[in-house]
């Protein structure tokens, strides 16, 4: 009875079955011990769980698995007669996983480039294709390609119902069926074939020039999971470097700059400052990042997951 024994009850999880996560496991003993024996630093943290004995226990109640550690002793309770009773707890470094996780509202940088067309054109019509993503929307003749970005405006309804959706923005072209009609994704997802129709709506094409855009998008968030002294590199937690939010820097000075520019001489509309600077990205750069659906960095943390184990998460969401 001096000695640590699981007893009935112990049990493995799997905690991340539904991030796909199908590795990892946590190993939860149910122990019990003469209560005046017990002690807290018998084992230490990080110790594997190789053996009984690097585990403390008498017997282990399944295999022995040197990839987890031991995270604490829990859930203390005297169950009678001298003796006590608690959960000792090894672990497996999780793995790396990414999950969907909302949304939050993003400032995007500035883009000062030369606005190349700036035609406004009437949109005539609407339309959706079930099974495809977007919508199409019909004009006057275009110069239009996949990839370039048109600011829009568009009113419509949805089959017989009253309700007006009203969106305005800027959008990349997803693709371009005719020389009339060029498809977009406006945010609006249906599971079956709807009828939209047009109440009014315009586009103008053009790389656009704007200042920073604020805009409410969806985000992934990537959880990486360190133990320091196991991970390699990883001596101590100060050893973590944090991955930084995305920042626009200029070339000349290292500064952070509200906008992305090529540097390139242009006169901005008016009543916009005419100061700017080359920066990293540059302009084409950050308008690539976009069409190639590149993810930046919002914000990353660093927290603890179980006993000395970290969780680092960064949340991420798509250029715009």
């Amino acid at each position: 009875m001096a000695n640590v024994r699981a007893v009935d009850g112990t049990y493995i999880s799997y905690p991340f079955l539904e991030d796909g996560d199908t590795s990892t496991k946590v190993y939860n003993m149910i122990c019990t011990q003469r209560e005046s024996d017990y002690n807290a630093a018998q084992i230490d943290l990080d110790d594997p769980m190789t053996n009984a004995t690097t585990a403390g226990v008498i017997e282990l109640p399944f295999t022995g698995d040197s990839s987890a550690y031991f995270v604490g002793d829990t859930a203390h309770s005297s169950v009678g007669g001298g003796m006590l009773q608690f959960t000792r707890t090894f672990a497996n470094i999780p793995q790396t996983t990414t999950t969907a996780s909302g949304s939050a509202f993003v400032t995007f940088p500035g883009i000062w480039k030369e606005r190349t067309a700036g035609t406004t054109l009437t949109v005539t019509a609407i339309s959706m294709t079930s099974g495809t993503k977007g919508v199409t929307i019909t004009t006057a003749a275009h110069g239009l390609a996949v990839g370039d970005n048109i600011n829009a405006t568009l009113d419509y309804t949805v089959d017989s119902d009253p309700f007006i959706h009203s969106i305005s923005g800027d959008f990349r072209v997803l693709a371009v069926p005719t020389t009339t009609t060029t498809t977009i994704d406006i945010g609006h997802y249906w599971d079956s074939q709807v009828t939209l129709t047009l109440d009014s709506g315009s586009i103008v094409e053009g790389q656009p020039f704007r200042e920073q855009l604020v805009k409410n998008v969806s985000t992934l968030t990537r959880y990486d999971y360190v133990l320091p002294g196991v991970t390699p590199g990883i001596s101590d937690v100060l050893d973590v470097n944090l991955p930084p939010a995305f920042a626009v820097i200029t070339r000349a000075y290292g500064t952070i700059s509200e906008r992305v520019s090529d540097g390139d001489v242009f006169t901005p509309p008016v009543g916009i400052e005419t100061g700017y600077s080359i920066t990293m990205p540059n302009a084409t750069e950050y308008l690539d990042m976009i069409a190639e659906s590149k993810n930046i960095v919002i914000e990353s943390s660093l927290a603890e997951w179980a006993g000395n184990i970290l969780v680092m998460k960064t949340k991420t969401c798509k250029a715009r």
